[in-house]
């Protein structure tokens, strides 16, 4: 590689080398929450069994397979969140080279830039879910659309297979992929491209050819959705959430919060004043607008139709269609100032929101490391660690696999009752029947719950019935707090 190419290259390595350090920090000390711990349990099992557990699930199953590979590797969770960092990684790579493509190369630095800094791809960096995954199988389809609607192909066969194997993945790494892979349709739709049209819904059949054998199972997850599954309808506050989770995430905190909204509002407005001018004037501005709009407008819309789907993990791509379009407004300005202050309006809060990121402890995201380890270091022979639920199960089993842990059922038909059998049964992990056949023989019990359970309850008006029916049989000796989660030790009486 010659001085001028590695001129050229230095720009994208820096910022490949800052979103790989903002992807290491904390790594090995940020916890895990029940749905992390939910991955590493069923990616442990072989795969038969995974395949058996996701056909219960709501997720597709490719993510599974992927870190039951990784597994291989080790199975500490710093080791386990490589694989999401790797795919991150991917991301921001891909983000330059589809931007580069579709409008410029100055465009490509910033949006690469946005995306490498961004809270959320960080986040789902290191998150054990199949986010980054879907997020870098769309991203694909994307860039061989691009290849595709620009004609940049001599052989334009590899852009099709290209963009039918992409699509297909993403239909194995997440159900709502379909949300995102239709933005193509409605762009050729909109632009009367019949031709193109055409092919591209032949490459859709071929598309479900290759995702039919997961296909059969959606029906059935879609059904427990309906039936488990509680969020609320999206409204305004959700969009404005969504927007905000694009620039900084949430939770933050609450100091964070109208630098955030702030942050989110202006560069939003400036985004949306510059593009409505250039809108007729450039085919990538639109491409990418339709991305960015309607995988939100679709699943906006579907909510109102099935239980509501509208949650920002599921429409990532979108974030990324945004950087890519907040990438070209601070490039096309004439007046470089002008865009150094706006780059910064969206870099500043990103920053400034990672360390609230990064040590984040509260629920769902508990300390489980810590109270796992207070619980091996006092536990006698004979004790007893009584879970109240699976939310604090998994990740305490992840962390403490030695412990004689058990954990109680979920109200039958509540929206919190998500772990189906056949789920259970892949993992060999079960709930006890009751209070009793989970204390039976216990010469002491550790009762580990949420504080936030207990305010629950109190909201409605009444204690917490299981801490009622503890108090009656069992005398408590000690309780000892991780944040809001508890854990007190009870005697027989």
């Amino acid at each position: 590689m010659n001085k001028q190419a590695v001129q050229r290259a230095a720009p994208l390595l820096a910022i490949l080398a800052l979103g790989l350090l903002l992807r290491l920090i904390a790594l090995r000390t940020r916890g895990i929450w029940y749905d992390d711990a939910f991955s590493i349990l069923l990616s442990r099992q072989e795969v038969a069994r995974i395949v058996v557990g996701t056909a219960a699930d709501t997720m597709p199953p490719l993510y599974y397979f992927l870190l039951h590979a990784w597994m291989k590797l080790g199975t500490s969770i710093p080791t386990l969140r490589l694989l999401n960092v790797s795919i991150s990684l991917g991301i921001v790579a891909l983000v330059y080279r589809a931007t580069r493509l579709l409008l410029s190369r100055r465009a490509a630095l910033w949006a690469a830039l946005f995306t490498a800094i961004s809270p959320l791809q960080i986040y789902h960096a290191q998150e054990l879910r199949m986010y980054g995954l879907l997020c870098v199988n769309l991203l694909l389809y994307l860039y061989f659309f691009i290849r595709i609607y620009l004609d940049l192909d001599q052989r334009g066969w590899v852009s099709w297979i290209g963009l039918t194997v992409a699509g297909a993945l993403a239909m194995y790494s997440h159900n709502l992929a379909i949300f995102t892979l239709v933005g193509a349709d409605f762009l050729l739709l909109l632009k009367r491209r019949w031709r193109l049209l055409g092919r591209l819904l032949l490459a859709h059949l071929a598309t479900f050819l290759l995702a039919s054998p997961w296909l059969v199972m959606v029906p059935g997850q879609v059904a427990k959705i309906q039936r488990a599954f509680w969020t609320p309808r999206p409204g305004l506050l959700e969009l404005v959430q969504t927007l905000v989770v694009f620039h900084t995430n949430l939770p933050v905190p609450r100091w964070m919060l109208p630098i955030s909204l702030t942050g989110t509002m202006l560069f939003l407005t400036f985004v949306v004043y510059e593009l409505a001018n250039r809108w007729r004037r450039h085919p990538g501005v639109q491409l990418l607008a339709v991305f960015s709009l309607l995988p939100p407008a679709l699943t906006f819309a579907a909510s109102y139709v099935m239980r509501p789907l509208f949650v920002p993990r599921g429409i990532i791509l979108s974030s990324l269609t945004y950087y890519m379009l907040g990438g070209h407004v601070v490039s096309a300005q004439r007046r470089r100032w002008i865009g150094a202050v706006l780059a910064l309006v969206f870099i500043l809060p990103a920053l400034l929101a990672l360390p609230g990121h990064y040590t984040f402890d509260e629920f769902p995201r508990s300390r489980f490391e810590q109270a796992a380890a207070f619980l091996r270091a006092h536990i006698r022979p004979g004790d007893v660690v009584l879970h109240d639920n699976k939310l604090s199960y998994f990740p305490m089993y992840c962390y403490a696999p030695e412990l004689p842990q058990a954990f109680l059922p979920d109200e039958p038909g509540s929206h919190n009752d998500t772990l189906a059998r056949a789920s259970q049964d892949a993992m060999e992990i079960w709930p006890v029947k009751d209070l009793q056949t989970g204390t039976e023989g216990a010469a002491r019990l550790w009762f580990v719950f949420f504080t936030r359970a207990v305010e629950e309850y109190a909201a409605m008006g009444i204690p917490h019935p299981v801490l009622v029916e503890l108090k009656q049989e069992w005398r408590q000796v000690d309780q000892v707090t991780f944040g809001d989660l508890e854990v007190i030790l009870f005697e027989r009486r």
